[in-house]
């Protein structure tokens, strides 16, 4: 008897398991179908536009024009509505309609037919799909923006700057400041809002105020960058914060980045040279590829000015994974490689990069150092072409290779050395008001921008506190990158997360920049 017990119970588990499986809606599946366009299937879903024009899915999929968190916004002079859950499935009084139901939903997405009986624009596809499919979408649309994010209380918002354990104390509290100092004028500038939580005459004018407290944690990452994901996720349980911002590290952050990801959290705008972007990232957000785009922009020049062999030298984590991104380019590209890591705790091996660089004229050097990592001596290298950072070189030229007897150039992803800077002159001005030293100007103007990015977010959001919205809104601020500083010809639009794409080669001359040529390069 028991064993027939268990058996009818294990085959009722059973028949459970294959009802969730394959006869309820998989939101998942939904979600696919909104972001990407791609059916349970695999295959892309079709429909018309304009009445007669067949697309794909992934040419038009919904989150192209209602946005990763549903909330609408508007192309040129038409309003796209919000489809998020919260007003999706109720009445709408503007204009009147009941609410949708999946049956609804089918008749809008198939017919272009609300439930009100409306036609609405053709410039809405009208999708061919399955009763499956829109169940499944329906699903992921009952739960999409459905509330406030994690994060968000009725009196506060909290954020959290991320550094790891490697970066020099006075970088870390020199950006600290600056965030610190920002998230407290941001909270004195609202401190009476709090007050006016119960305003209103009647019940339904009276909502909570928008007014949150901003609160910020600051979370240290340690030990190998393999660990950090676990750390964040630690962090993450014990404090949910709404986004990260800023923060500094020197190592590779792409652990950094695969937990926002993952929890579809807003990154925005550390200061990492090494990001590790994966394709498709949607909620980090950075300056640019740092390191990465310099190995770009060397392999571009070693395009145009080819050499038989490169010679690359690194002693730390960051600039070794830079290297190995340059080695895996020039292999595909039938150029020898050869990678000379040091002690960082040491000089630079001057003797080994000598022996290394024997072949003469037809070798190159690529120095990922920075200047404590150079000393005299370079002048004894053999006469070729050398490379060097300008992120790790923080933008100068270094003075010990003022006599070598070769070229040198720098790759150089920043504004071009003298150019004007009226972003970072603004960031001054701001930290000067504030009785803020600047130590650290690339790194603490960085700061600046992150929180003012974070800012302008917020107030875009009103009283929905939803993370895709604030990143659909960011994606439409191309006002803000008049207050970039240091970066060149910064753009942001849908699908960017490198505000500035491109750089320079520039040629190093008695040990001064020359940017009398310079060619910007978009790798």
């Amino acid at each position: 008897m028991r064993r027939l017990l268990w058996l009818v119970g294990a085959g009722a588990a059973v028949a459970l398991l294959v009802y969730l499986t394959s006869g309820a809606p998989d939101p998942d599946a939904g979600r696919r179908i909104y972001r990407e366009g791609i059916l349970p299937t695999g295959e892309p879903l079709t429909a018309v536009v304009a009445g007669d024009v067949e697309i794909l899915g992934t040419q038009f999929s919904c989150e192209s024009c209602h946005g990763r968190s549903g909330m609408g916004t508007s192309e040129g002079e038409y309003i796209v509505p919000p489809i998020a859950a919260q007003f999706l499935f109720v009445d709408s009084p503007q204009p009147l309609r009941p609410a949708y139901t999946a049956e609804s939903l089918a008749d809008l997405l198939r017919d272009g037919v609300t439930p009100a009986g409306r036609q609405v624009n053709e410039l809405m596809p009208r999708y061919r799909l399955t009763n499956e499919d829109i169940e499944a979408l329906n699903a992921y649309l009952e739960t999409l923006s459905a509330g406030n994010s994690p994060g968000v209380d009725d009196y506060a918002i909290r954020f959290a700057t991320v550094f790891s354990e490697d970066v020099d104390p006075a970088e870390r509290e020199a950006v600290l400041a600056v965030t610190r100092r920002f998230f407290a004028d941001i909270n004195s500038q609202t401190r009476n809002e709090g007050e006016r939580w119960d305003r209103g005459y009647t019940p339904e004018s009276k909502l909570p105020t928008v007014y949150r407290e901003w609160v910020l944690e600051e979370w240290t990452l340690t030990g190998p960058t393999d660990g950090w994901g676990e750390q964040l996720e630690e962090y993450y349980r014990e404090t949910p914060v709404f986004a990260l911002v800023g923060g500094l590290s020197s190592r590779p952050f792409g652990a950094v980045g695969r937990f926002c990801e993952r929890n579809e959290i807003p990154c925005l705008y550390p200061g990492a040279d090494l990001p590790e972007p994966s394709p498709g990232d949607f909620y980090t957000m950075y300056f640019s590829r740092g390191l990465g785009l310099e190995a770009d922009l060397v392999a571009q020049d070693l395009d145009a000015r080819p050499v038989g062999k490169v010679v690359q030298v690194y002693c730390a984590e960051g600039p070794a994974a830079a290297a190995a991104e340059l080695s895996q380019v020039l292999v595909t590209r039938s150029v020898a490689v050869e990678n000379l890591r040091f002690d960082c705790s040491m000089p630079l091996p001057v003797d080994d990069l000598a022996a290394h660089m024997g072949g003469g004229p037809d070798v190159a050097a690529v120095l990922w150092t920075d200047e404590s990592q150079l000393d005299a001596g370079l002048d004894a290298l053999p006469p070729g072409r050398i490379y060097l950072s300008s992120t790790l070189l923080d933008r100068e030229a270094p003075a010990s290779l003022a006599t070598y007897s070769g070229t040198v150039f720098m790759a150089h992803p920043f504004l071009l050395p003298g150019a004007p800077d009226p972003a970072f002159r603004r960031f001054k001005l701001w930290a000067a008001r504030h009785d803020l030293e600047v130590t650290e100007p690339r790194l603490q103007a960085q700061a600046f921008f992150s929180c003012l990015v974070l800012n302008d977010a917020m107030k875009h959001l009103g009283r929905f506190f939803v993370r895709g919205f604030a990143l659909d809104m960011l994606d439409h601020t191309q006002g803000l990158m008049a207050y970039l500083p240091i970066y060149p010809r910064p753009t942001i639009g849908p699908g960017q997360r490198f505000l500035s794409k491109g750089g320079y080669i520039l040629p190093v001359v008695d040990g001064q920049i020359d940017t009398a040529d310079a060619a910007w390069i978009l790798p």
